[in-house]
């Protein structure tokens, strides 16, 4: 599709969806695309004066299978959770860290990533507050830089961690166990110059099981590790051409990832010598990307202030709108209200309204007698010149009887003419026979 910075749905789009963005700026909003009257309209969840320099979002979450909660992390010390229900943040996580890379829950344990490279597991109670009964959990050793903390779908107690340099590559860590190592990566076998290939895992991604997984780099390499067979990578895509992934999401036997110079690619984890799918409009870094549920539409999250929803076989772009701010992470969820159910309301009562007015109409032979009483008013409403018409009818009358005189003057004319004609005629026979 030819490039364009207007915001645009594809009719054909009819998934009921609800996308949630976080922004650089550290506002949080909420899009419903499957809303007719205005399908760009966005939501401000978060309150704009909370605001401040440090309020970046930088890591977004669902806290349960049914998502009904949001976890929020920033670049601050602060995490919320927020309840898609109220549409407003139910409690606040104080971590005493930042920043925020990662958030992950499992039963009511909340564990955090943050950019130094340590990790921490805390105990909530049911009220939302961090339970002191219950000792916290602190990992400092896991490295010196952290980029992205992702957890595990199939079993939430299990997260995997990555970051900039050998000693920060990918881990994965058993929370369940107060935090059991279970696997860590090995790079791969130095080059032909005998140098150390440069690791920067800046994002990973769990498929359907525990055991798989995948990581992609800045420095423009995506591998596929099985935490069963080898540390090393069972497959390795990289180019020349350097490019920088920064985000990954993977599901089934494809990887999709975004790159700094807005390129998001689709692998095939069966053969990774080559990308089998380009996904295009982009104009800045793609900062984030994610699957819905159904695994047909791929969310994406852009430097250039717009997000957008591609089909993932067909390539095309499905929903583009514009956010205003850098949008940096996206979450997508199926709705389960119907955002049109007003107006479809409306439009039943309208037509229940036409209805009655056409049941309401009269037949033209079950017309009704008109009241009495309007009707004697206008019986004995006097006729507007009732004089000047009768005046008008006298000299009617005399006009009538001048007529009919003169008529029979006429008549009276005529015969006197042809009796002297007549007597003439005889006059002058007479004259002929006395010659």
């Amino acid at each position: 599709m030819k490039w364009t910075t207007a915001n645009l749905k594809n009719p054909s789009f009819t998934a009921n969806h609800e996308i949630y963005v976080g922004t650089k700026t550290g506002t949080f909003k909420k899009l419903l695309p499957a809303y007719e009257q205005n399908p760009f309209k966005q939501t401000n969840l978060q309150n704009l004066q909370e605001l401040d320099t440090d309020s970046q979002i930088t890591a977004l979450g669902f806290s349960n299978e049914n998502k009904s909660e949001i976890l929020i992390g920033r670049a601050k010390s602060m995490a919320q959770v927020h309840s898609v229900r109220t549409d407003q943040i139910q409690y606040t996580i104080d971590f005493e860290e930042s920043p925020i890379v990662g958030l992950a829950r499992f039963e009511n344990r909340v564990v955090a990533g943050f950019g130094n490279g340590h990790m921490r597991c805390l105990a909530l109670n049911e009220e939302g507050d961090i339970d002191a009964d219950q000792p916290k959990l602190i990992l400092d050793k896991v490295g010196d830089h952290m980029d992205h903390l992702r957890q595990c779908p199939s079993n939430p107690n299990i997260v995997a961690i990555g970051g900039k340099g050998r000693q920060n590559n990918l881990k994965v860590f058993d929370m369940a166990v107060e935090g059991k190592q279970l696997f860590s990566s090995k790079n791969l076998p130095n080059d032909y110059l005998q140098l150390e290939v440069p690791v920067w895992d800046s994002d990973v991604g769990f498929f359907d099981s525990p055991h798989t997984l995948a990581t992609c780099s800045r420095y423009g390499y995506v591998r596929v590790y099985d935490t069963r067979k080898q540390r090393r990578p069972v497959q390795c895509y990289s180019t020349e051409d350097q490019m920088s992934f920064t985000t990954l999401a993977a599901n089934g036997n494809y990887i999709y990832t975004g790159t700094t110079t807005g390129a998001m690619k689709a692998f095939d984890i069966r053969r990774m010598k080559t990308f089998v799918h380009t996904y295009k409009g982009f104009t800045g870094g793609i900062s984030d990307v994610y699957l819905d549920a159904t695994g047909k539409f791929l969310a994406s999250a852009c430097l250039d202030r717009y997000v957008r929803i591609h089909h993932v076989d067909s390539c095309v772009l499905m929903y583009q709108c514009y956010v205003k701010s850098k949008a940096t992470r996206i979450l997508i969820r199926e709705s389960m209200e119907n955002p049109n159910g007003d107006d479809e309301e409306q439009e039943l009562e309208e037509s229940d309204n036409k209805k009655k007015n056409k049941s309401n109409k009269k037949k033209p032979s079950e017309v009704v007698s008109e009241d009495e009483e309007y009707e004697d008013m206008f019986e004995n409403m006097q006729t507007i010149c009732d004089n000047e018409v009768d005046g008008a009818g006298d000299d009617q009358a005399d006009n009538d009887s001048n007529t009919d005189s003169a008529e029979n003057d006429t008549s009276e004319s005529k015969a006197k003419a042809g009796s002297k004609r007549k007597t003439s005629l005889k006059s002058g026979k007479n004259k002929k026979k006395k010659n």
